[in-house]
């Protein structure tokens, strides 16, 4: 109420003098650019809710689209937030973590603890004049591991501070719209919005569809056969896909799910600072945690997201007979587990059977897809997935083709030093009156293959 107040006498004065902040009238929020300091000290009260804006100022977003594409983004959301709900703005933060972005000119990013650094500190400092509730309106993915360490840094101190979980609320406006294969950035969806946004930034004429499936964490590289995501443009999805009205839907979508957030929020209670005595839950709920961060079970949803894309990255490539690539999914210990209990053990023993097995006569050009099912995260760092198989495309060994094989299958995944990774794998197979080819004898695996 206080800060709708301001804005009131604020455009009242201006337009008695002449001024131009008559365009404010219907606002509810302030940014601290627009005020002084003596405004900012009646406004900065423990209930206010303190807007960080978070976009990258220059990152590259492919052919078609501009550097400052996130920058754009965050502006423009914080002005849908500014005018419908009583919050007070902070200046963007412009540069944070975005390593995935790097091999492309024009990149720019901070290490994580920089940016988990950054976050506390502005934050701290706008605190220490009363706000104990903040909200990073945040246009970024990979941000959140360093926005969730610094919101726990925070709660330490008795301030609240949630964010913007924008992969997840992105698929949710998303799912009866999306078109392409897959793919996050600079793709079908970021591309739409712009074309709701800020149609003059965007050049269609220059949009390209590149994706390959990416089954941990999201490191675009420009150099062919080097460690990540290949992707000559900077684009992990399919632009060419892209439409203003699908902009329109994923943007109001988007709006609506930061102003819940923010009263989400307004809502909830700061958590007590670390000197005082700890709740028996401290850690665990409430609203120390940031609701956004983890599910609670501990894993968050751009970690079902990341377990989510194995079953893509396995099918694709499978359909390439990239041995090398399917066999990195699994950790160097992890297994899979076939029905007649044979066991391949180790991520070497694995790339040398499908190695074998890609150039058999009765593979060549065998589709493998998977299809997730249930997850369910037993940690932050342990997750299990259940999901149906098929195999398609198989012969005999005189060429003659065989029937679609399917079955069901578990994954256990885990989060490890090279991000989320299979650990095990297990699967079962429906009866089949005819069986599939069998594997070539392998030494040193139980069963043999």
């Amino acid at each position: 109420m206080r800060v709708r107040v301001l804005v009131i006498l604020a455009v009242m004065a201006s337009i008695a003098q002449g001024g131009g902040l008559v365009a404010q009238q219907t606002s509810k929020g302030l940014r601290l650019a627009d005020i002084t300091w003596q405004q900012a000290a009646e406004l900065l009260r423990p209930d206010t809710v303190v807007v960080i804006p978070l976009g990258a100022g220059s990152k590259e977003h492919g052919p078609h689209l501009k550097l400052g594409n996130d920058g754009t983004l965050a502006d423009y959301l914080t002005r849908r937030v500014v005018d419908a709900s009583d919050v007070v703005v902070a200046p963007t933060l412009s540069y944070h973590y975005f390593p995935a972005f790097l091999e492309y000119p024009g990149s720019t990013s901070l290490s994580q603890d920089t940016a988990r650094a950054l976050t506390v500190e502005v934050a701290s400092s706008l605190a220490r004049y009363g706000p104990r509730r903040f909200y990073v309106l945040n246009t970024g993915v990979s941000t959140a591991r360093s926005l969730g360490p610094a919101a726990q840094t925070l709660a330490q101190q008795g301030i609240l501070l949630t964010y913007t979980d924008l992969a997840a609320e992105l698929d949710r406006a998303s799912a009866g719209i999306r078109q392409e294969q897959g793919g996050t950035h600079a793709d079908e969806i970021e591309t739409s919005m712009m074309l709701y946004i800020d149609p003059a930034s965007v050049d269609m004429r220059l949009a390209v569809k590149e994706f390959n499936p990416s089954p941990g964490p999201l490191a675009l590289t420009r150099r062919r056969g080097a460690p990540g995501t290949f992707s000559e443009s900077g684009v992990w999805g399919d632009p060419t896909l892209a439409t203003r009205d699908k902009g329109r839907a994923v943007v109001e979508a988007l709006v609506s799910a930061l102003l819940g957030d923010i009263e989400k929020l307004r809502r909830s209670a700061p958590p007590a600072p670390s000197s005082a005595p700890a709740s028996p839950t401290a850690g665990r709920e409430g609203p120390s945690r940031p609701p956004t961060e983890a599910r609670p079970n501990g894993c968050t949803p751009g970690d079902e997201r990341i377990v989510r894309q194995m079953a893509d990255a396995f099918t694709y490539y499978w359909s390439n007979a990239d041995a090398e690539k399917l066999s990195l999914m699994w950790t160097p210990e992890g297994d899979i587990v076939h029905p007649d209990g044979m066991i391949e053990r180790g991520r070497d023993v694995i790339r040398m059977n499908r190695t074998a097995l890609f150039m058999r006569p009765e593979y060549r050009g065998s589709k493998h897809p998977l299809t997730m099912g249930m997850l369910r995260c037993l940690s932050a760092d342990v997750a299990v997935a259940d999901g149906k198989w098929e195999l398609r495309g198989v012969s005999d060994e005189k060429g003659k083709p065989l029937p679609t094989f399917e079955g069901q299958f578990t994954i256990v995944a885990r989060r490890g030093g090279e991000g989320w990774l299979i650990e095990a794998y297990r699967y079962t197979q429906k009866p089949s009156a005819v069986p599939m080819p069998v594997l070539q004898k392998r030494p040193g695996i139980p069963g043999g293959l």
